[in-house]
């Protein structure tokens, strides 16, 4: 019955244009929403005995889709439920649309530039704290101070202070940790560590910027 009967006449239903999508929804989604939500409710009729007609169960299906529900319905509560968009409870912005100029480059600022993480990603904060004890147990006591300083952006005069040693020196300690750290890791452990001067990270960040921007209006 519900292949042979319920389907072709929800699928004849939406793409006659019942049941309008909501946002980015396409019929076929529509429809396979309706097929689900009839095919639950054929099977609660079936354990209970009882008899339903085939056009009955399409018709309710796609009332049910025309109210905003969906077979993984969670009520209205829920934002990205089409029934709140109905309501007009809730309005979806794209990740895309323009909300302001960047100051230093005068480009747009979109949602995706705002909301995009530029900091480290979790894997490589574990990955790198589980690796840290092959080189911790490489460094002496004042290796270990320097690299903990560093961390904290303790400024190399006052590292020096603290060690009473002089600035070259600290500098030196310092090259001295990250071929430690190399001999560890291997030659590419340092490469995201090296930090650019403020126009070098200008010039990056602006090319890949536009590179993204231009890579999703093509797309």
């Amino acid at each position: 019955m519900l292949v042979r009967q319920i389907v072709p006449l929800i699928r004849a239903a939406i793409h006659r244009g019942a049941v309008k999508p909501v946002g980015p929804e396409d019929p076929e989604e529509l429809i396979a929403d309706g097929v689900a939500m009839a095919a639950k409710t054929l099977d609660a009729a079936e354990q209970r005995s009882k008899v339903v007609a085939p056009a009955s169960l399409a018709y309710y299906a796609i009332q049910a889709l025309k109210s905003g529900r969906r077979s993984g319905y969670a009520g209205r509560q829920d934002a990205m439920c089409p029934a709140v968009q109905l309501d007009h409870q809730v309005a979806l912005k794209s990740m895309d649309e323009a909300i302001g100029q960047d100051p230093e480059t005068d480009d747009e600022i979109t949602l995706h530039d705002m909301l995009a993480g530029h900091g480290e990603s979790a894997d490589i904060i574990v990955g790198r704290n589980l690796d840290w004890p092959l080189v911790a147990e490489r460094l002496t006591q004042r290796e270990s101070y320097v690299i903990q300083a560093t961390a904290a952006e303790t400024p190399g005069t006052e590292i020096a202070r603290h060690l009473k040693v002089c600035g070259p020196r600290v500098v030196q300690i310092k090259r001295e940790v990250a071929q430690k750290i190399r001999e560890a890791w291997g030659d590419d452990a340092l490469k995201d560590a090296v930090r650019d001067t403020r126009w070098q990270r200008h010039v990056r960040t602006t090319a890949e910027r536009r590179a993204c921007r231009s890579e999703r209006r093509a797309a």
